[in-house]
This record gives C-alpha cells, structure tokens and sequence, in this order.
C-alpha cells in the first residue's frame, strides 16, 4: 500500500470525524435549548423546575464554547488581527502566519495544561454536578479541548498558511469601492 492510496481514506475519516464533531455541537445546542424551553415552561405554568437544570446549563455552556472554538480551529476560523499580515510579502506573511499559529498553540497547550491541575484540585474536594456525578467528570472538556486545539494551532503553523491576498470583510471592500471614501 502507497501512501497515495492512504491518502483518500485518511481523508475520509477525518471528514467523518469534522461532521461527528458538528454533530455533537448541533446536538448540545439542541439540549441546552430544550432544558431552557423545559424550565420555562415549567416555571411559567408549573410553578417549578428542574433542581438541576442551571449546573447542567452552565456545562452545557462550556462543552459548546470549547467544542466551537475547536470547530473554529479546525476551520481557520478563530480571532484573527490581520493589520500587518496584509502589508508584508508573501515570505514575511508566511512566517507570521506561523508564528502567530505556534503562539496560540502555546498558548491553549498552557491551558490544557492548568486545567489537568484544576481537575486534579477538584477530584481532591469533589463537588457533585447532579446526583452522584462529580463536577469534575464535567471539566474534562478544558484539557480535552484546549489539548486538541494546541495540537490543531501546531499542525496548522507548519501545513496551512494565510490566504496569499487576504480578503477584506464586505463592509470594508465596498468602502474600498466607493469613490466618495477615497481622498
């Protein structure tokens, strides 16, 4: 076996992995939606709730915002400043675009990182989630999704580069367009 013909079912996987991903996003937007419709309802015609429905939405919250940031990763999609980048040549964005992506790595691997401690510190003193379900079990997304976005920001400094032209947002290319702007 080549590694040409490896290619397309590695290939392959990792699409099937990107559309698991998505699934679970769309998936954990769904529940949050409906525990927030349920407790509502429930508050607005019962006259109660759900004892557990806040922490469970608080987790909720987090799994999404950490599940998105590493859908944001995966796509290229994450906070960008790119000022400078559009006034360097090709070479020099190039190396920018690298060093930006080992930065952010760094960055989101000393993330991964503290939160393995801050598990371990809550495993020590547990607190429960719901039930007998420890807080911490929960928390497993911080070093889950920091660790995978490290690893995506590392990858991506020496695989992917910027744009060679950099596009600029709609509201700025139709400014660029309008000759009323232009002094």
């Amino acid at each position: 076996m080549t590694a040409a013909s490896a290619t397309p079912s590695a290939s392959r996987w990792v699409r099937l992995l990107h559309r698991a991903e998505d699934g679970l996003l769309a998936l954990m937007l769904l529940a949050l939606l409906l525990l927030a419709v349920s407790q509502i309802a429930l508050r607005v015609f019962f006259d109660t709730g759900l004892i557990w429905s806040e922490p469970v939405s608080r987790l909720l919250v987090l799994w999404l915002a950490l599940l998105g940031g590493l859908a944001a990763t995966r796509e290229g999609k994450h906070i960008a400043i790119d000022a400078l980048p559009r006034l360097l040549p090709p070479l020099w964005r190039r190396i920018a675009w690298s060093v930006s992506q080992l930065g952010a790595a760094a960055i989101t691997g000393t993330l991964a990182w503290y939160s393995i401690s801050m598990i371990q510190l809550e495993r020590e003193m547990p607190t429960y989630l719901v039930g007998t379900l420890p807080n911490w079990v929960g928390m497993l997304v911080l070093p889950f999704g920091f660790g995978l976005m490290a690893l995506r920001f590392l990858i991506s400094s020496a695989t992917h580069g910027p744009a060679a032209t950099p596009e600029l947002s709609p509201e700025l290319a139709d400014l660029d367009d309008n000759p009323s702007v232009k002094s």
